[in-house]
């Protein structure tokens, strides 16, 4: 009987490692509970979606793009309008008049009100130039005390002024340097997008397949299990017909004990695996998807590979985020430096003003001065005709009346010390930035030559592994035959069955690390996202 049972045995572990390694893990998932199945696909799509440190990162380009429309305020034009309404009082007086022999006590007195009104239109224009085009007006009410003659004054004009750096100052360069420079960041900013989208994705694709291995790891663990109960139970049963040493039990108890810690610890593991999952994936709190097992659809394939060294090069070094960003930085500091040179030259500002204006006035008329009892030589005077506020608008293209200038302002400082040390910054910033493109391309180039060694060593490992997992399968029935005949013990027997479930965990990672392998080279070339058919997504640029 006890024969028949060491047979039967044999079988059970021929036909457990004839099994599929998919297969058995199929089988041991029917088992489980029900949960959410996934596939990468998915779980990528998610996380390119969801993931907080996506969603943060989306918030840059943002913040670039206000950038630019703050470096393009300055060239905004300016409205400015004004409006004032004053009154003036002044102090009353007496004054004598004389006509012959009468004397008239004569008492004066007079107030003003002003109102003025103002607009002008100012910009400041992309290669330095700066001009200002403003219309006034004012009128100012004469209001005597005593019943004189009562006479508007309306003025208006029209003024235009004229600014531009001759050497200081000149050119689109100079002035559009934050402009251009917020332009590039909107790029640099997509670029980092980029960056952290391909190292999520990457990470998001290495915990899912770690949780198919943790999954299949479980796997392995309770046929282990079951291996070191079907020995035990062999065991006893020796013992007791009295063919089997009593302590060859406890040895076979041993065993069971210390592969139920491993299924524990595997099962940790898994539980472990899914909460990464869903931490990159950004699974909301409270959402059903917590409480439920994931249950992964893909199982990770082994296709052998041999990348090309120099294409995965060409392609790092035209598509990696870090370089598109480094050369982009490394513009933004030559026209930095080329902007700080130009501005060590002396000021020389050019300006030109023309103002015409025009008033209400239409005329003069000559009058008797007021006198209710006039001497025989009567007194003339004259008084100014107004006219209304359209007069003095309409006069202004006349050019009746005009004031222009046109100067040349110069300025030096002595020693120039500010602009020289800017110009000295921005030369070692320009230095710095170059030094670290060389560095950013000497990172990219061992990057891709690790991934491509990983990839080619990977392949072997496999090889390597399946091989390994053969070959102590077959040293696991040697070593049963040899207990059967008396010729081995519990322990080497146990220990040979440790040796075939860490070669199948071996084979199980070595897959694993492969499709990791053939993801991280995909991430360093830069094209993570075309090769997983994703993208980012279009947004407006500017």
């Amino acid at each position: 009987m006890s024969r028949t049972r060491t047979i039967l045995l044999a079988a059970f572990l021929f036909l457990l490692a004839a099994a599929p390694r998919g297969v058995v893990a199929r089988a041991e998932e029917a088992k489980e509970e029900e949960g959410v199945r996934f596939s990468l696909a998915d779980v990528l799509r998610t996380a390119l979606e969801n993931n907080l440190d996506l969603v943060i990162a989306r918030k840059d380009p943002r913040i670039a793009e206000l950038n630019v429309d703050l470096a393009k305020a300055m060239f905004d034009p300016e409205l400015d309008a004004n409006y004032t309404h004053a009154r003036s009082k002044g102090e009353e007086s007496l004054r004598v008049r004389q006509f012959g022999n009468s004397v008239e006590l004569i008492s004066s007195g007079s107030s003003s009100i002003t109102d003025s009104a103002a607009v002008s239109w100012a910009q400041t224009l992309d290669f330095g130039a700066r001009y200002t085009v403003g219309l006034d007006s004012t009128r100012r009410d004469s209001l005597p005390l005593f019943g004189q003659s009562f006479n508007p004054s309306i003025s208006s004009g029209l003024t235009f002024n004229w600014a531009m750096p001759l050497l200081k100052g000149f050119g689109r360069e100079f002035q559009t340097e934050n402009l251009v420079i917020a332009k590039r960041g909107v790029e640099i900013s997509d670029e980092d997008l980029r960056r952290q989208a391909q190292i999520t994705l990457e990470s998001v694709e290495d915990a899912y397949w770690d949780l198919v291995a943790a999954r299949e790891a479980l796997v392995v663990a309770k046929e282990s299990l079951k291996l070191a109960q079907d020995l035990h139970d062999l065991n006893r049963k020796k013992v007791e017909v009295g063919t089997l040493a009593p302590i060859e039990i406890t040895q076979a108890e041993a065993g069971v004990a210390s592969r139920e810690e491993g299924v524990i610890v595997a099962e940790m593991g898994l539980r472990n695996a899914e909460d990464n999952l869903r931490r990159l994936m950004a699974v909301p709190k409270g959402d059903p998807t917590w409480d439920r097992a994931i249950l992964p659809v893909d199982r990770p394939t082994f296709e052998p590979r041999s990348p090309d060294l120099d294409n995965s090069m060409a392609k790092a070094m035209e598509s990696r985020s870090e370089l598109k960003g480094a050369r982009l930085d490394l513009q933004n500091k030559q026209l930095a430096e080329r902007v700080a040179r130009s501005a060590v030259r002396p000021q020389l500002d050019l300006t030109a003003a023309i103002t015409p204006s025009g008033n209400n006035l239409l005329g003069q008329q000559v009058y008797d001065y007021p006198n209710p009892s006039p001497p025989p030589d009567t007194l003339k005077a004259t008084r100014d005709i107004p006219g209304g506020w359209s007069d003095s608008v309409t006069e202004i293209p006349k050019f009746h009346n005009y004031d222009w200038s046109v100067a040349l302002v110069f300025k030096q400082p002595i020693g120039n010390r500010q602009a020289k040390a800017n110009y000295a910054i921005a030369s070692v910033n320009r230095e710095k930035s170059d030094l670290t493109l060389q560095n950013v391309e000497q990172t990219v180039r061992v990057d891709v030559r690790t991934a491509v060694r990983a990839v080619e060593s990977g392949a072997k490992r496999v090889a390597a592994a399946r091989a390994n997992a053969v070959l102590q399968q077959k040293t696991v029935e040697a070593e049963q035959k040899k207990f059967e005949n008396g010729m081995s013990t519990s322990f080497e027997v146990l220990r040979i069955q440790t040796d075939l479930s860490s070669a199948r965990l071996a084979e199980i990672q070595a897959v694993t690390d492969y499709n990791k392998a053939l993801a991280a080279l995909e991430r360093v070339q830069g094209t993570l996202l075309e090769a997983r058919g994703l993208s980012l997504g279009t947004r407006n640029t500017r």
